[in-house]
């Protein structure tokens, strides 16, 4: 099982070294060494010795190989590394079967896809078993980010899955961003909520992202009168937190909420840009042991840090959010395309995963090469 163990499978492979001339011998070298750590067994061994005695049958000639120094550290990124490159629509011929020229548009627009948000971080908080999950997770969404980060209820060190309360969820991105200090920005996804990254290119990745004209996610609880106990005691915890922000902190979250309500937002999808990662980890700290809910918090910190008018108007905006659904509604009865996101889309095993692929493939047709 190796979404099991494939946490342990990445730290050997990053560790493993061959010292082996040809690629073959390299390729041997491997299978035994996986074998060795218990990846493989005697039949995949069987089936690779197999797999290189066929290419040499027909003709196949090794290339070489080159000098390559792995440990030593990268160079920086040049001017020229930056340009872009947009494949041709040129038939390829596999086995004699000739594909068609969709193929070289698909791989075109996932390289446009990757180049928009291949300096992004997505944080992925799981709802559901992490086991049978984040494995997938990473499949889908790391072939567009930087880095998928998993957060869970429990974490799991073998799956590289961080522990973390979604109630607090907030006050655990501050770790995210250091660790990814030169990240563009960072997306925060709840599990439930499927993100159609091809309808966000563009959205201007500089300012805040929310779900703000979301009314279904985002709504004003006014507190006068309000005999709601945990909105009160939200709203209390509030104040105090705002009246110990910064004082111009302090004059955006008043300008645009005043005293008298707060906000409560699902908080399942935002983003946060750099510029912004210091203003949210110094107000988290602010906040410190407040039992703020992350609906609660989240909604806050945004309005603290800017004004709504300068949220980005174009992204997030376009949501299918779905709300007390029967528990048999499929897949394909909830998803659309054209959104920016679908909620709730509830993947909590390898069979709901594909039925996601399948239906996101309707945007991103080359998803199906996944399953």
């Amino acid at each position: 099982d190796i979404h099991v163990n494939v946490g342990r499978l990445i730290n050997f492979l990053m560790e493993w070294r061959s010292t082996k001339p040809t690629l073959f011998e390299r390729i041997l070298d491997l299978s035994y060494a996986m074998a060795e750590e218990g990846f493989w067994w005697e039949k995949d061994l069987h089936f690779m010795a197999a797999w290189l005695q066929d290419l040499v049958a027909v003709g196949y000639r090794q290339p070489r190989l080159m000098s390559l120094e792995i440990d030593r550290p990268r160079a920086a990124i040049g001017h020229g590394d930056k340009q872009e490159f947009v494949p041709k629509k040129l038939p390829s011929v596999h086995l004699g079967v000739e594909e068609i020229g969709e193929v070289s548009t698909e791989i075109g627009n996932l390289i446009k896809w990757r180049k928009h948000f291949g300096d992004v971080v997505l944080i992925v908080h799981c709802t559901g078993p992490v086991d049978r999950t984040a494995l997938e997770w990473r499949l889908l969404y790391g072939r567009i980010f930087r880095a998928v980060v998993i957060l869970s209820e429990q974490g799991n060190s073998d799956l590289a899955v961080e522990s973390s309360n979604f109630a607090h969820a907030y006050k655990y991105l501050p770790k995210v961003f250091d660790r990814f200090a030169g990240a563009e920005g960072f997306v925060f996804l709840q599990d439930y909520m499927v993100l159609n990254y091809w309808n966000l290119l563009d959205a201007d990745k500089s300012k805040l992202w929310i779900t703000n004209k979301v009314k279904e996610s985002w709504s004003d609880v006014p507190l006068r009168g309000n005999n709601n106990e945990w909105f009160m005691n939200q709203g209390n915890m509030v104040k105090k937190a705002v009246d110990g922000f910064p004082v111009h902190h302090q004059a955006n979250y008043k300008r645009s909420i005043g005293e008298d309500k707060i906000i409560h937002c699902s908080s399942e999808i935002f983003y946060i840009p750099r510029r912004y990662t210091g203003d949210f980890s110094y107000l988290v700290k602010v906040i410190g042991n407040l039992d703020i809910h992350h609906t609660i918090a989240v909604p806050m910190l945004f309005l603290a840090m800017d004004v709504p008018s300068n949220f980005e108007p174009k992204a997030l905006g376009k949501l299918a959010y779905r709300t007390n659904l029967p528990s048999n509604t499929t897949f394909s009865a909830i998803y659309t395309p054209e959104v920016h996101a679908v909620y709730p889309m509830k993947v909590q095993n390898e069979i709901d995963f594909v039925n996601l692929i399948r239906v996101m493939a309707s945007g991103d047709p080359f998803l199906l090469e996944l399953v």
